[in-house]
């Protein structure tokens, strides 16, 4: 899905048994999931979404590639190797934390802040309508990337005579 890599991109895990952290594909090693770190070996590698607590039950880890590994995939699992020996797994639940909030807590505010003003801008409209979320929310997603949401600026815009102000924060309603 669409929405997942943009909603895991503002959180990060904490690792604890590894259960719920999948190997490959999320942030937990460094800044990056390994799948970017090391495109070569996900390319080749069989079990893309296996958990952090089944590629660390042996030792080797548990992973097998498609291919043999040599010249430069052989290195980049000989580093890697060398970063996994370091990963200590202990009991208890895997946390994902949300950067974007003191509380490590996910909200929808700050997600919609982070969306908006986002250094990457939406190339065109084509990414919204693939995304797998429900159709109103393309379309409010669709409507809001055109800047034509019905907020009290928008309405002033069209002649609407009412008061700017916005009925919970008391600042000035906008986009």
């Amino acid at each position: 899905m669409a929405t997942k890599k943009y909603f895991f991109s503002y959180g990060s895990f904490s690792i604890k048994d590894g259960s719920e952290i999948r190997s490959w594909e999320d942030k937990w090693l460094g800044n990056a999931t390994l799948r970017e770190q090391y495109p070569a070996l996900y390319n080749i590698v069989r079990h893309k979404g296996d958990t952090i607590a089944t590629v660390m039950e042996s030792f080797p880890p548990n992973v097998t590639f498609r291919r043999d590994l040599i010249g430069p995939r052989l290195q980049s699992w000989y580093i890697l190797l060398q970063r996994l020996s370091m990963v200590q797994l202990s009991y208890g639940s895997d946390v994902f934390r949300w950067n974007l909030h003191e509380n490590g807590k996910f909200s929808v505010e700050s997600m919609y802040r982070a969306l908006i003003q986002s250094d990457v801008p939406v190339d065109n409209n084509k990414k919204i309508w693939k995304m797998k979320i429900p159709l109103k929310n393309k379309i409010f997603a669709w409507y809001l990337r055109r800047g034509v949401i019905l907020t009290k600026d928008n309405l002033i815009k069209r002649n609407w005579h009412g008061s700017p102000r916005c009925v919970f924060c008391h600042h000035d309603e906008t986009i």
